[in-house]
């Protein structure tokens, strides 16, 4: 059996090798998966040597075994023999991602029709190990699925609730108007910008690199070398600076999927720290908003106590409305390391109920006046109300989907759902977060990313395998992968910068 050992160099470039120590670089344009470049040529290979071919994929020193047939059937395979070692060829050990590629680019044999066919038809080959920062897909739409209409379509039998205005809700439109016309004169009599005004700086460009190639070098030489544009230390960066932008006023990011055991609590109490970190601790409270409690008490590193409870908190409410003050609401939150604060689920509810709609709305009418953002940790009842009001009302949708096609299938329906309900405008507020898992069927990365984006979802992030999140114990950010950490970063900078936008 023949070899092939690949080396993946950066988020859309890859080296391969084969047994007679040729080298092929491999790149992915623009709206293309280099794990789809990776498949079409491994197929492609062993198509051509008509025989089975041991592919070896290292991905930031991971490495994953395939065996690809000349009919283009993939499994995973342990090594036969010697291969050859692509990482192990290189004098330095690559770390940050590569810059957008300028002169490489895939070799004519990897772009014929015939594998541009298959592909069409097919599942791609991607690789068990992700990569250790997230990546943004955007791969072409296949033009299979259906696409929700622009407006919404009420569904027969349904009926609109009427709810009275709420503090996080845009200003009326006709104020609005009035008011930029009154400041009409105003805006029209200032001066231009100076042309002598200086240049706008990347955030972090201007400080030196400290990971990577360049870090190394500016730690031992003393240098001040600054980071690629396009590393992954700039990605951070960026996200982080999107972190602790301003945004306008109370917002609501909602994590659902009505499947269970997909990651919504993991990823709510993630993003709920990151968001902390940088925005300051008070500015943000993760709530548990099932039905009937969740697991969010079990999860996080500081489980509340009796009282600390969504309930409890609109219980107080009710009793004096908008009389709770900042050292009253923290009676009600569990304060975790971070600074980021919790609320437990309702387990019992009153008389026997479970948390409805009108008490998450309580919930948040109180945290509003207290509180930047509110993460909605939904349940699987998408006929709760309390599920209900977390989706419609989300400033931003976070929606984890392993790569399971039964997780990928149910947040499917739950897009074209909420779509075809309260309009398609939902789906340009919605974060699709890929995460690995145990029993993740990799082959249907590719399938899945293509029905989400046809959608219209706003764009598709990459989590990678994290065991504390996969393990159900209580998870502290600080015993987190530094890989889990820097994607949790990049995903909490989306959605920070999906809230700034939409005021504007």
């Amino acid at each position: 059996m023949s070899a092939l050992a690949i080396e993946i160099t950066g988020e859309r470039t890859a080296v391969a090798r084969g047994a007679g120590a040729e080298e092929v670089k491999l790149t992915a344009d623009k709206g293309q998966s280099i794990h789809a470049v990776i498949a079409a040529y491994s197929r492609k290979h062993s198509a051509d040597a008509g025989a089975p071919v041991e592919v070896v994929v290292n991905e930031a020193g991971r490495t994953n075994y395939l065996t690809v047939a000349p009919d283009g059937n993939v499994s995973r395979s342990l090594p036969t023999g010697p291969i050859v070692a692509a990482a192990a060829e290189r004098e330095v050990p690559q770390v940050d991602a590569a810059p957008e590629p300028v002169t490489m680019s895939v070799t004519a044999k990897s772009q014929q029709p015939g594998v541009a066919e298959e592909l069409t038809g097919e599942p791609e080959v991607a690789p068990a190990d992700v990569a250790p920062e997230p990546v943004t897909m955007s791969v072409a739409p296949i033009g299979h699925l259906p696409v929700s209409a622009p407006d919404a379509v009420p569904r027969e039998g349904n009926v609109q609730r009427q709810r009275p205005p709420v503090p996080w809700q845009r200003p009326n439109p006709d104020t609005s108007v009035r008011r930029s016309q009154a400041h009409a004169s105003t805006r029209s009599t200032r001066p231009a910008m100076s042309v002598l005004a200086a240049p706008e700086i990347t955030p972090g460009s201007s400080e030196p690199a400290r990971t990577g190639m360049r870090g190394r070098l500016n730690a031992v030489l003393n240098l001040g070398l600054a980071p690629k544009p396009e590393s992954a230390e700039m990605r951070q960066r960026a996200a982080i600076g999107a972190i602790t932008g301003p945004i306008p006023g109370f917002s609501i990011v909602t994590v659902a999927n009505p499947k269970g055991g997909v990651g919504k609590t993991p990823i709510a109490v993630g993003l709920n720290a990151v968001i902390a970190q940088h925005r300051g601790a008070g500015s943000t409270v993760c709530a548990d908003v099932a039905e009937v409690g969740g697991s969010l008490a079990d999860r996080v590193s500081v489980p509340p106590r009796a009282g600390q409870d969504v309930l409890a908190l609109v219980a107080a409410q009710a009793a004096a409305p908008g009389s709770i003050r900042p050292s009253e609401l923290s009676q009600f939150l569990a304060r975790q390391p971070g600074g980021e604060d919790v609320v437990a689920g309702a387990f019992d509810g009153f008389d026997g109920t479970a948390l409805g709609y009108d008490d998450v709305e309580s919930l948040a009418n109180v945290l509003s006046e207290h509180r930047e953002i509110l993460i909605a940790d939904t349940g699987n009842n998408r006929l709760a109300g309390s599920w209900q009001w977390a989706t419609s009302n989300a400033n931003v949708l976070v929606v984890p989907v392993p790569l399971r096609r039964d997780a990928a299938a149910a947040a499917h329906r739950m897009l074209l759902d909420l779509a075809a309900t309260a309009g398609s405008n939902i789906l340009a507020r919605t974060i699709v977060v890929i995460a690995d898992g145990p029993g993740d069927a990799p082959m249907i990365e590719i399938e899945a990313v293509d029905a989400f984006l046809e959608v219209g979802v706003h764009s598709v992030r990459r989590m990678p395998f994290e065991p504390l999140f996969a393990s159900g114990e209580r998870i502290a950010t600080s015993q987190l992968r530094s890989t889990t950490t820097e994607s949790l970063t990049v995903v909490a900078g989306a959605v920070i910068d999906l809230i700034a936008h939409a005021a504007l």
